[in-house]
């Protein structure tokens, strides 16, 4: 499906003109007769760069707007999910009853990036040919149905996988959390320190698990110039 859709967004970014036409006729600010005018253009620009030079309104807003929000979106797309495609695809292989050799690789990518949880490639690939033996005769119709008939005791590399695939979500949106860290940093005693000290308390506090070496701490405060010499 992400497939498709960044096919179409490429389509409609090589057709940026006519498309962005279509859109530019039917554009809400019609409604509300109100008229899209041009940036100026100033000798020295500091904060943005100068728009490129245009004939038309028209033109301006499709090439400092529509372009670059297509081409920032189509990015975004690929980033979080094509490039883990061949992952997924090593996912589609617990379920085929054959594997030839480019999905065989795609297995081992999958078995190496669960390499702490999960035994070497040439265990997990034996594993497999026994598993795919199993379900010659049966038919599942989702990864539910195959997590139920996959004995734990007997399939312990391919039932983790299959869990694993199971828990993976759907979509990247996150749910709203009841409760933050930054209430508990952020106080009204701390409301005037700066970004620098805020992403320090905050890194402190949300990742407690990971250990901090005094002695690394006080080597890196002596190497910041000081009028006063650190004396320890």
């Amino acid at each position: 499906m992400i497939e498709v859709l960044i096919i179409t967004l490429k389509k409609i970014r090589e057709d940026a003109k006519n498309e962005f036409h279509i859109l530019y006729e039917n554009k809400i600010a019609s409604e509300f007769d109100l008229e899209l005018t041009k940036k100026r253009v100033v000798g020295k620009q500091t904060n943005r760069e100068n728009p490129p030079n245009t004939n038309s309104v028209e033109d301006y807003y499709r090439v400092t707007v529509f372009v670059p929000y297509l081409d920032n979106f189509i990015s975004q797309l690929s980033t979080r999910f094509l490039n883990h495609k061949s992952i997924f695809n090593g996912f589609d292989c617990l379920f085929k009853t054959s594997l030839n050799k480019e999905e065989r690789e795609e297995f081992k990518t999958l078995v190496e990036f669960y390499s702490p949880h999960v035994e070497t490639f040439d265990i997990c690939i034996s594993e497999l040919q026994i598993w795919k033996n199993k379900i010659q005769d049966g038919v599942f119709k989702n990864a539910l149905e195959a997590i139920k008939i996959c004995d734990k005791d007997v399939f312990p590399n391919v039932h983790f996988l299959i869990k694993i695939f199971c828990t993976l979500p759907v979509s990247t949106a996150e749910p709203e959390r009841s409760f933050s860290s930054m209430k508990r940093i952020k106080t009204y005693l701390r409301n005037s320190m700066k970004e620098t000290r805020l992403n320090g308390l905050s890194l402190m506090s949300i990742h407690r698990d990971i250990e901090i070496k005094v002695d690394e701490v006080i080597d890196e405060l002596a190497l910041d110039p000081k009028k006063i010499d650190l004396l320890l």
